[in-house]
């Protein structure tokens, strides 16, 4: 399996978790979908997010491009991302 692994930094939460709640029509087209969503104790407009992933490509193309630009709309100061898959550990 694949995944989308994303931390960002934004002015207003809340604002930003309903874009992101709002958008799982776009995002299941894309081939993704939201499997955790994290907010940091301490600093509350820093946020992580895991997504699975169908497609990279189509993810890539279909749905990360358009979302960064509704991304600087919303308030987003800063994000990093990285898409990553699983690898199995030794049996113990």
């Amino acid at each position: 399996m694949k995944y989308l692994h994303c931390q960002i930094r934004v002015g207003d939460f809340e604002k930003w978790r309903s874009v992101m709640e709002g958008d799982a029509q776009a995002q299941q087209q894309a081939g993704l979908r939201l499997i955790h969503l994290w907010r940091s104790i301490d600093s509350p407009g820093l946020a992580f997010f895991v997504m699975e992933v169908q497609d990279v490509e189509k993810a890539r193309t279909a749905y990360l491009t358009a979302l960064f630009f509704t991304w600087a709309k919303q308030g987003v100061h800063q994000y990093e991302w990285h898409f990553t898959e699983e690898v199995a550990l030794p049996v113990a």
